[in-house]
């Protein structure tokens, strides 16, 4: 008989689809009859939404239970849909083959039954498992594949973990995948290169909708500070079931993928030699309370002194061992520089660290250096180096309400007696765009995002500062490093470079990156030197400690378990920042 929706006709001795059937052979007899009858086309039930419809499928995928997906996968040859757990079913497997009715609603692109009012097993059949191999052709789609299970007939690799910890995720691709405007112009190019990543990419997800699990069951074995995944890592028999969530395509997996650490962590890299090692670092809002074990939480970081000490600890290690002369270090907080800030706290806890008074900063009576919570700050190894005039800034112009004042100060090497000048900068960022769409600093869709245009005028502003010589310096041995928040091919990078200020990236590590966002990788953090000094450079690199590593690894407590407040974390450099450092060396015997 032909089935029609809202119309349940189906005769049995087990009286309207009751839960195992179990009846007499004659019973049963009835029952198959029943599997044979013809059933909703899993195509069209979007005809059929909120209605009552009997459908007849092969289990694909189950995840049945409150600790998983609270239901199954049903599918036939081309299509599927999500049925929701229900007393009536029971526990299922894969490969088994029922009947089932209920009502018609959206499921992450494709279709689901809830309110099960009845079932019937109709034996075994095998599972159909559709191959993908990406990118698609350009006459294919994912959409074609939702709710049904596929398998990559590839290998992928981990290109970002943000919300391992919280939902189980990883962000997988055929590749690691670059931010468009790091390695393309921004416009065209960068729209192309964007493209291209999204026909790249998945999401391989946990087959689970807890938050914050217990278990973080990537990689395998489970995630721990000891254990860890990192951006760059193989995956691979990756095979589920595919969801559409939000804007993204997430396999639900039904075999468990092998991950291969292909990205293991390494030491601070190995580097030509010099006598001057300067590191750009962005710290991550290390904020002290008030400076005497209380006045927590602050405006940005540690809510507590326990997280305080955490990130206290990670941040001191990776600067020890980078055993760096000078440290450019942004997201500091802003709180002046008398013993109690921030920043003098950090300096005690470099000299505690490394059992011997070498550390100093570089340091000036006022209260605040701008207006923003957050500051740049210079540590200098005062047995290497020492200051050459006073600490100094500008909050003029772009400076005075967007991007943080620039803090400029002048050493003399002691190994050579030769003058350098470092300059730490943090521009602008990406986020809080502008409400107003006609805005010059909305976002222009060009890949550049947001605030670009007060970058530019920062960019040129630091140059005007600099060629106006304020320390009236004899020469113009200027290091300009920091937090841009600007990529590669960005117009502020451009702007720099033509006003005589090479990015030392551009020779010595093209490739580096020191930033992973939405599982795109680039660098917001440079190092630029004055034209008339570039032979003084021997070597830089980018040390990967922070952006390819999860964010769990991170100093917080709060969201994690007892036990995952100790697994998930250890006193070392990785993911002490969201931020990678850069080390650069300079021969200050060619200073000029």
């Amino acid at each position: 008989m032909k089935f029609k929706p809202g119309v349940f006709t189906l005769v049995s001795a087990c009286s309207f689809f009751l839960v195992a059937c179990n009846v007499q052979e004659s019973g049963n007899q009835l029952a198959a009859a029943q599997c044979d009858a013809d059933t909703a086309s899993f195509a069209d039930l979007g005809e059929y939404s909120n209605q009552q419809v009997i459908l007849q499928g092969t289990v694909s995928g189950d995840f049945q239970g409150e600790s998983a997906l609270n239901g199954f996968f049903l599918q036939n040859t081309t299509a599927a849909a999500f049925i929701e757990d229900h007393e009536f079913i029971g526990n299922l497997s894969e490969g088994q083959k029922i009947q089932v009715k209920g009502r018609v609603s959206d499921y992450y692109g494709g279709w689901q039954l809830s309110d099960i009012s009845g079932f019937i097993d109709c034996g075994s059949d095998e599972v159909a498992v559709r191959p993908l191999s990406l990118p698609l052709s350009d006459t294919d789609s994912l959409s074609q594949y939702l709710l049904q299970r596929v398998r990559l007939d590839q290998d992928m690799v981990v290109i970002g973990h943000y919300q391992l910890a919280r939902f189980g995720t990883l962000d997988i691709a055929t590749e690691p995948l670059w931010v468009p405007t790091q390695v393309e112009q921004p416009g065209a190019d960068a729209a192309r290169r964007s493209a291209y990543n999204e026909a790249r990419r998945l999401v391989l997800d946990d087959g689970s909708w807890q938050e914050n699990p217990a278990h973080i069951p990537y990689p395998t074995g489970g995630l721990s500070m000891d254990n860890p995944v990192r951006s760059g890592d193989q995956v691979s028999s990756v095979e589920g079931i595919l969801l559409r969530i939000g804007n993204n395509y997430h396999i639900q997996p039904t075999v468990t993928p092998e991950f291969t650490a292909s990205n293991p962590r390494r030491d601070v890299p190995e580097l030509a030699d010099g006598d001057l090692r300067v590191v750009a670092f962005n710290v991550l809002n290390y904020f002290n309370g008030d400076g005497q074990g209380g006045g927590f939480p602050t405006p940005r970081g540690a809510e507590n002194i326990q997280e305080f000490e955490r990130q206290r600890a990670k941040t001191i290690a990776a600067m020890i061992a980078m055993d760096a002369d000078i440290y450019a270090l942004m997201e500091m907080e802003n709180d002046g520089f008398d013993e109690y800030s921030a920043l003098a706290d950090l300096t005690r806890g470099l000299n505690n660290a490394s059992d011997e008074v070498v550390f100093s900063y570089a340091h000036s009576d006022a209260e605040t250096v701008g207006g923003d919570a957050i500051t740049q700050a210079i540590v200098y190894r005062h047995d290497r180096v020492t200051p050459v005039g006073d600490l100094t800034w500008t909050e003029e112009g772009p400076f005075s309400w967007g991007s943080r004042p620039p803090l400029l100060q002048n050493f003399k090497v002691l190994s050579s007696g030769k003058e350098v000048a470092v300059v730490a900068n943090h521009f602008k960022s990406k986020g809080s765009c502008p409400d107003d769409r006609t805005d010059e600093n909305a976002n222009q869709n060009d890949g550049q995002a947001c605030w670009n245009e007060l970058r530019v005028a920062t960019a040129q502003a630091l140059l005007d500062w600099l060629a106006d010589n304020p320390k009236e310096f004899a020469h113009t041995n200027y290091i300009v490093l920091g937090d841009f928040n600007a990529y590669q091919n960005e117009d502020p990078l451009v702007v720099l470079s033509e006003g005589g200020f090479t990015n030392v990236a551009d020779h010595f590590d093209r490739e580096g990156y020191s930033y992973v966002f939405r599982g795109e990788r680039g660098s917001l953090d440079h190092v630029l030197v004055h034209d008339s000094i570039w032979d003084a450079v021997q070597d830089m690199a980018h040390w990967y400690i922070n952006a390819d590593e999860p964010i769990a690894f991170e100093y917080p407590l709060s969201d994690k378990t007892a036990e995952q407040q100790q697994r998930l974390y250890a006193p070392t450099p990785y993911r002490s920042s969201d931020h990678d450092p850069i080390i650069t060396v300079i021969d200050s015997t060619a200073l000029h």
